[in-house]
C-alpha cells in the first residue's frame, strides 16, 4: 500500500508541476504607457504573420469603462509616423451586428483592407481608439511582420 501511495504522489507531482503554454491574447503586442480607461483584452489577426498581398481578419476585445461615442477613431501608426484614421463604428462595431455607442465590454471582428504586395518584412505597430472629443480610450503597440509568398 505504501509503494501505491509513493508512486501517486510521484504521479500527481508531476502532473501539477508541467507547465502550461498560454496563448498570448494580444498577439505580442504590450498595453501603452500611460493612463487609458478602456482595456483593450484581446487582439487577433489571422493569418499570423500576416500575408502580403492577401485579405486578413482582426478580431479585438475589450472592457469598457468610459463609453466608446459614435465618430470614434481607430487610428494605426506604423513606424511612428504613418497614421491611418478609420471610424471603429463603421470598421468593427457594425460589421460584427452592434451599433455606437459602445457602453459595455466588446469583442467585434473586421476584414480590414488586403495588404499590400510590396510591404516591408517587419512594422512597428501602434493602435488608439480615441473619441470624437480627442479622449484617447485604449491604447496597445507592438510589432507586426509580414510575409511574401
Amino acid at each position: 500500500m505504501n509503494i501505491l501511495f509513493g508512486v501517486f504522489l510521484i504521479f500527481v507531482t508531476f502532473v501539477s508541476s508541467t507547465p502550461i503554454r498560454r496563448q498570448d491574447a494580444l498577439s505580442g503586442f504590450k498595453p501603452c504607457q500611460g493612463n487609458f480607461p478602456n482595456e483593450i483584452t484581446l487582439f487577433i489577426f489571422t493569418p499570423n504573420p500576416l500575408v502580403g498581398g492577401q485579405e486578413f481578419t482582426v478580431r479585438i476585445a475589450g472592457k469598457v469603462t468610459v463609453t466608446i461615442e459614435s465618430g470614434a477613431l481607430y487610428k494605426l501608426t506604423v513606424n511612428k509616423q504613418g497614421i491611418h484614421e478609420t471610424s471603429f463604428c463603421k470598421e468593427f462595431v457594425i460589421p460584427s451586428g452592434f451599433t455606437c455607442p459602445v457602453n459595455d465590454n466588446f469583442d467585434f471582428t473586421a476584414k480590414p483592407h488586403t495588404i499590400s504586395k510590396d510591404t516591408k518584412v517587419e512594422y512597428d505597430i501602434k493602435i488608439m481608439i480615441t473619441n470624437p472629443d480627442g479622449k484617447d480610450l485604449s491604447c496597445i503597440e507592438g510589432k507586426v511582420n509580414i510575409s511574401h509568398p
